[in-house]
């Protein structure tokens, strides 16, 4: 062996050289499927993560535009009753039923406020999740979500702070019982006498109505402008789903 007579031969220079580079080409190969196989995997879990997020994001938000629905609807009736009411002060004198009394008064003390469920946005936005979302525009909107619902905030606290205000007013003149008997199970007449043309008579009276509706038409403005933004979130989520 020490003279070269057992063994195989040595290869000549030029095969060997073709055969490491072969070997380092094969090895770097490996390397890239492995870094592509890698980002592969990644990208294929960040997307799942992703629809995760945009799905708990659209079930909130279609929850938050069913309860948002049911606030306009509410506080619209605040609105409405307005003109019945201003129709009514001005003309109570020839009215003899005091059941046409009863719906202006009981739509004009309704105060719902809107209090929508914000745990998937904050759970998204605390774990850094909602990155993984690439429309700028959604972004843009969830961030500034909560934001934009606690502007109404002030509005809903006026409206409510007055009608609280206006009990006293209210109660000098007519019975609560008397005035949500037609909307309260099993409602029954008071037993005492409601003066609702005393009521509809009293410029302060006049003052409630006027303000009830003001309020109610600056709330149910804001309310709207958060309308809008859920109906384009939840458009936005859709088109992200399908990516």
């Amino acid at each position: 062996m020490e003279k070269n007579k057992t063994g195989k031969p040595a290869l000549p220079a030029g095969r060997y050289f073709k055969y490491a580079i072969g070997e380092i080409v094969l090895v770097v190969i490996g390397i890239l499927i492995a870094i592509q196989l890698n980002e592969w995997q990644n990208d294929n879990s960040k997307h799942k993560q992703k629809q995760k997020v945009l799905t708990a994001l659209k079930l909130e938000f279609q929850s938050n535009l069913t309860q948002l629905d049911t606030v306009l609807y509410y506080i619209s009736k605040v609105q409405k009753a307005v003109p019945k009411a201003n129709a009514l002060i001005d003309s109570q004198d020839g009215i003899m039923d005091n059941d046409v009394f009863y719906k202006p008064l009981i739509d004009l003390g309704y105060t719902w406020s809107y209090n929508p469920i914000n745990g998937a946005l904050r759970s998204g936005i605390s774990s850094g999740e909602i990155h993984l979302i690439n429309n700028d525009r959604l972004i843009e909107l969830l961030f500034s979500w909560e934001d934009v619902v606690k502007d109404s905030e002030e509005e809903a606290i006026r409206l409510r702070s007055y009608q609280s205000l206006s009990w006293p007013l209210l109660e000098k003149y007519v019975r609560t019982r008397e005035v949500w008997k037609s909307v309260i199970p099993q409602g029954k007449d008071s037993k005492h006498l409601s003066d609702f043309t005393g009521l509809f008579k009293d410029p302060l009276f006049e003052d409630y109505v006027t303000r009830s509706g003001f309020w109610a038409w600056e709330y149910i403005t804001e309310l709207n402008i958060i309308r809008t933004n859920n109906l384009e979130i939840l458009a936005l989520i859709d088109k992200e789903l399908l990516k």
